[in-house]
């Protein structure tokens, strides 16, 4: 029925009500959000102090902190679930590498490959131990550009570790050099690649400049570590060999040896997934050093594999898992506020928080993208504060540390034992050295970081506070606050039911205004449009079979760029045949427009920014673009782009066709993982059909509000 005058005199006595608990309820939700952020910075600091004590394993601790995250953010059975189904798979592809990668790491262990380069390493460098050690070395950073897993690190170590003890080399020196070569060949390691690409989005081309100079760096550093060991200490290790001769066994044929770098040269040089690279090359070992076994040492290769990474696949579920509840808008809502007060800004603050503070990697800590780290990282590619090749350079940085230093490394605690040495005395050793690498890595970042990556890495860098200029046409018109255009999806029950709405907006809302609309809100920018918001209200007969016809009134809210904000329905049942009557359209086009009085209180800062200037934003959201892509009816992904937004500015355009995302077809992400980025606040790079013509488009600073 229609609203009586006593309802709608009610209504516009509590219009400056509703105003003032508009701002009330926003002031009250970002202090909700600030105390939520304080609730969940707390459980990051319990499970890296549970990881710490090794009361709880990351395999463990990382999933548990995810569920925990979602919880404190107030997300519900449906996002919790969501949280540990999407999110354990979400990284397959590098469930994928890390897997074919450890089929790799078998075939070249069971064939012998490493075995013979350790071999040929050591007669290089002979009965000298500054050049063994150097040759065993460069053999050992070599094997693990390809080799993973713990069942790597024992053989080659089993065999790279006595040879050097025997020369003269303390043991502590060579448990020591082995852990630096092994971070210094991990730079290139494809799994590694594999999840940085998946995880943040980075096209492998951006980083390969400065992967070059961080194993320059590193290697100056691993020399310098050589150079002050074999002048400061003196004397043999004690050490007996095993009865065997380490290198008894027949050689395999030169042409094997490659066997360990075909993936890198696979991977950079051809652009194949890692996982057919992994595979290539580990075919290719097989046949060469053992082709009468290649079937039985392939098989064996891939349930051994399998074994040496399940911690691995397990982890990475985690950090998966902790992708998802980070990415949740209860959560990043949550967090927004209290990291950003810790991100760095500038260089300095760059290479404070990524080089001088990297040990903070150690114990799976706060820095350490394989424990509590992974949530500060992700957090901070949400927010888009740094660039996504700048954000990974310091990863790359600080897993340096990590790799080499770390006690609760599988790798160090074998290492140690099979040495005789004490954990903490490799930390200790390697940890000076390596903080160096971090420090001077992320410096070279800030000082030549448009060299390394094209563009200057702190570009995006900004206040959160602080207001991100909007071009003219971006908002409405001040003359605009407070007028909602209505504007009918078709002639005949659309336009009664938008007359409906128009009509009680005029008449019983206070402070507001309407007016028609004849154009395409979506036409143009905001600049001369006479309203802030916009209701397009459609209203359509459904016929059924065995039940009545059914009458729907959609209402659809839209602002001032006719980028879509909310929508409701309302239906009601007509007889079969009847047309439905003039008093049935109106209430259900006002029961509609209640419905959109209620979001006005329900969501009051979003309410606030959409009818006062055009645009329906809450800062908690964290930086977005103001683009989304879809899938149309042919199969493309298409883009929709809000005139005058950041990816409009940048160069795209609605319905412009999307070839490539950061470098790669977005079919190679999928369609959800490709139409998920384009909420996640990141200057991805496009390429796009539009017509005729193929235009890249590289997105610059987000918009924060």
């Amino acid at each position: 029925m229609p609203a009586s005058s006593s309802a709608r005199a009610a209504e516009q006595s509590t219009a400056t009500q509703d105003e003032a608990f508009s701002h009330v309820s926003g002031a009250v939700s970002s202090q909700l959000h600030a105390m939520i952020g304080i609730v969940m910075l707390a459980i990051f600091a319990l499970f890296a102090w549970l990881m710490y004590a090794r009361v709880m394993p990351a395999l463990l601790a990382v999933p548990c902190m995810a569920l925990a995250l979602a919880a404190v953010g107030g997300c519900g059975p449906v996002a919790l679930g969501s949280v540990l189904v999407d999110g354990s798979v979400k990284l397959a592809p590098v469930f994928a590498a890390v897997i074919f990668g450890a089929l790799l790491s078998r075939v070249t262990m069971s064939t012998g490959i490493a075995e013979t380069i350790v071999s040929y390493a050591a007669e290089f460098g002979g009965d000298q131990p500054a050049v063994l050690a150097l040759a065993l070395t460069a053999a050992t950073a070599l094997l693990f550009t390809s080799l993973s897993g713990l069942g790597a690190i024992i053989m080659v170590g089993s065999i790279v570790l006595p040879i050097m003890m025997t020369v003269g080399i303390p043991r502590r020196t060579a448990a020591t050099l082995f852990m630096l070569a092994f971070a210094l060949g991990f730079i290139f390691n494809i799994t590694q690649w594999q999840f940085y690409t998946s995880t943040f989005g980075v096209d492998r081309g951006q980083m390969q400049r400065y992967a070059f100079l961080l194993v320059g760096i590193d290697l100056a550093a691993l020399i310098a570590f050589m150079v002050v060991q074999f002048r400061s200490t003196r004397g043999s290790a004690v050490w007996a060999l095993p009865a065997e001769e380490p290198f008894a066994r027949k050689r395999v044929p030169a042409a094997a040896l490659v066997t360990p770098i075909l993936p890198i040269a696979l991977y950079f040089a051809w652009g194949m997934p890692p996982a057919v690279a992994f595979v290539i090359a580990a075919v290719y070992g097989v046949l060469v050093a053992k082709p009468r076994e290649a079937v039985s040492v392939l098989v064996a290769a891939a349930i051994r594999g399998v074994e040496d990474v399940a911690p691995a696949i397990l982890l990475f579920m985690g950090i998966g898992m902790l992708l998802a509840a980070t990415a949740l808008p209860e959560v990043k809502s949550a967090l927004v506020p209290v990291v950003t007060l810790i991100a760095p800004r500038s260089w300095f603050g760059y290479v404070t928080a990524f080089g001088l503070f990297s040990p903070l990697a150690l114990y799976r800590g706060p820095l350490n993208p394989f424990g509590v780290g992974i949530g500060v990282y992700t957090v901070l590619a949400s927010l888009g504060i740094l660039p996504p090749v700048v954000l990974v350079a310091a990863i790359m940085a600080v897993v340096q540390v990590q790799n080499a230093c770390d006690p609760t490394n599988t790798q160090n605690v074998w290492v140690a034992n099979f040495t005789g040495v004490r954990i903490n005395e490799i930390t200790k050793l390697a940890l000076p050295f390596q903080v160096a690498v971090a420090v001077l890595a992320t410096l070279c970042v800030g000082l030549f970081g448009r060299s390394l990556f094209g563009r200057s890495p702190f570009d995006l860098v900004q206040p959160v506070s602080a207001a991100t200029p909007a071009p003219a046409g971006f908002y409405a018109p001040a003359t605009a606050m407070r007028t909602i255009g209505v504007q009918s999806r078709a002639q005949g029950l659309s336009t009664q039911a938008a007359d409906a709405a128009q009509r009680e907006i005029a008449a019983a809302w206070d402070g507001y205004r309407a007016v028609l609309v004849k154009n395409d809100p979506a036409g143009s920018d905001c600049a001369a449009k006479p309203y802030v918001a916009v209701l397009r209200v459609g209203a359509s007969v459904y016929h059924w079979t065995y039940q009545p016809d059914q009458l729907d009134v959609d209402m659809e809210l839209l602002d001032c760029a006719g980028w879509p904000v909310d929508q409701w329905h309302e239906q009601d049942w007509i007889p079969h045949g009847a047309t439905p009557t003039n008093d049935q359209v109106r209430r259900l086009g006002l029961a509609a427009l209640s419905r959109f009085r209620t979001w006005m209180r329900e969501k009051p800062v979003l309410a606030e920014g959409l009818l006062t200037r055009g645009l329906a934003y809450d800062p908690a959201q964290g930086p977005t673009y103001w683009y989304t892509l879809f899938k149309s009816n042919d199969g493309q992904m298409r883009a929709y782009a809000r005139p005058e937004g950041p990816a409009y500015l940048a160069g795209m355009r609605t319905n412009d066709i999307v070839v490539k995302l950061d470098g790669k077809y977005w079919w190679e992400y999928g369609t959800f993982q490709t139409q998920s980025r384009a909420y996640d606040g990141i200057p991805h790079g496009f390429e796009l059909q539009r017509g005729s013509k193929n235009v890249n488009v590289l997105l610059g600073e987000a918009y924060r509000g």
